[in-house]
């Protein structure tokens, strides 16, 4: 095999393996049984990519490929996990209480709200709270846009649960 398809190779095998790493990590405390069987196809890339580093150890393009299907991974598995969007997520749309009501609009589109009155620097405000899955996001993001754009917004990683049995 030439140089240039052993580094290719060795790249490709990197960028699929870190990108599962990334992935995995990010999941292992939503989806633990999901994260475990990544963990499996994960370890048996990697064996794959590192023995094909081994070969020619003394080869600086095999190394350089090596690193850079590591690094080119970690940015693809975030974009994975990201479009994947698991979990929740908590938005806080904080407006001036004579604003128009984020909630109603928010609540006509299906989603869950709590408004809590308040008061900040420059008066009475209202808080609207809602837990959405992450995934909904950017949609929410947007209607709240479109509703109020001088809305305040914080998010937050929410992790539901229920007391019932």
């Amino acid at each position: 095999m030439t140089l240039f398809l052993s580094a290719l190779l060795i790249f490709i095998l990197r960028l699929i393996d870190q990108s599962l790493t990334t992935v995995r990590a990010l999941i292992v405390s939503k989806k633990p049984f999901l994260a475990a069987f990544i963990g499996l196809i994960e370890s048996a890339i990697w064996i794959l990519a590192v023995s094909q580093v081994i070969k020619d150890i003394d080869d600086p393009v095999l190394i350089a490929a090596y690193a850079l299907g590591f690094a080119a991974g970690t940015l693809l598995g975030i974009q994975i996990e990201k479009f994947i969007g698991i979990g929740n997520v908590v938005i806080r749309v904080f407006t001036p209480s004579k604003s128009v009501k984020m909630a109603k609009e928010l609540r006509s589109k299906g989603y869950m709200v709590t408004e809590i009155n308040a008061k900040g620097r420059d008066g009475a405000v209202t808080i609207s709270w809602c837990i959405i899955p992450r995934r909904k996001m950017t949609k929410v993001l947007a209607i709240i846009k479109d509703v109020n754009p001088a809305s305040y917004i914080t998010t937050d990683v929410a992790n539901p649960m229920s007391l019932r049995k």
